[in-house]
């Protein structure tokens, strides 16, 4: 079986703004990789993912881009945008498109299609022409993970992708994004919360917590036990599986 494609590495890197949050790290994204990046609140999750896509230089180390032509696309927590957008739900996925055309290149009739196919797989084609600001917020996060993937990026990085959705709604999100790492298509990093849909969804899992000095990554078989999980939240975190899906139960004080 061949190795998949090495597209982003970090080498011997101090992530931070000026000052370093943690150790410096080695870190590998591969194509077909589908990654849960967790810990707790305020741990360097976020400046860890900006750091792959190149948004932050390391303080010290190196990124290395080892595929030519790579593209990223980014989509953040849907509080961090304006909301009232005077946009449809298609305008907005179109927006991701635009940022790859021809300077002075509007999007053309593929580039809707494209989005409209992300706007299906996201069960919002009913939505397609109304307001952006009208949609619940479940909604709006899958419209703005939608304009993520109209992009076809080689590197998926998501900001807590299932924010505001409903139960049926984050099931569906996952599926469909493990639909995309079997495909191979491009390599995934998302930062959750929901420790149990993350760790039931991702193949490998990367645990930041600057507070303590922890990095450490790898396959979820191998990252998610109650002794890693404890560690990387400093109480005791016990895990079971029901039907397939691995459930996490922080004990009491």
């Amino acid at each position: 079986m061949d190795t998949p494609e090495t597209l982003v590495r970090l080498v011997d890197a101090a992530i931070g703004f000026q000052s370093p949050l943690l150790r410096p790290i080695t870190f590998e994204l591969r194509r077909g990789e589908l990654w849960g990046v967790v810990g707790p609140n305020g741990a360097g999750k976020t400046t860890f993912a900006k750091t792959i896509l190149g948004l932050i230089p390391p303080v010290s180390g190196k990124v290395e881009t080892l595929a030519k032509g790579l593209r990223y696309s980014y989509c953040p927590q849907r509080h961090r945008l304006n909301p009232s957008y005077p946009l449809s739900a298609l305008d907005v996925v179109i927006m991701g498109r635009s940022a790859f055309l021809p300077l002075g290149r509007g999007p053309g009739d593929q580039d809707r299609q494209r989005a409209k196919e992300e706007l299906g797989r996201m069960d919002l084609g009913a939505q397609a022409n109304q307001p952006f600001r009208s949609l619940s917020g479940g909604q709006q996060q899958r419209v703005l993970l939608a304009r993520a993937l109209a992009v076809d990026p080689d590197v998926l990085v998501l900001d807590e992708p299932a924010e505001g959705m409903d139960l049926l709604g984050t099931s569906d999100t996952l599926g469909y994004l493990r639909r995309i790492n079997t495909s191979g298509r491009m390599a995934v990093l998302m930062i959750s919360h929901h420790l149990d849909d993350v760790i039931s969804a991702v193949d490998h899992l990367c645990f930041i917590n600057q507070h303590t000095d922890l990095f450490a990554s790898g396959a979820t078989a191998d990252m998610a036990s109650s002794e890693k999980l404890s560690t990387l939240y400093g109480r005791q975190v016990d895990t079971h599986v029901c039907a397939g899906k691995t459930h996490v139960h922080v004990q009491g004080l």
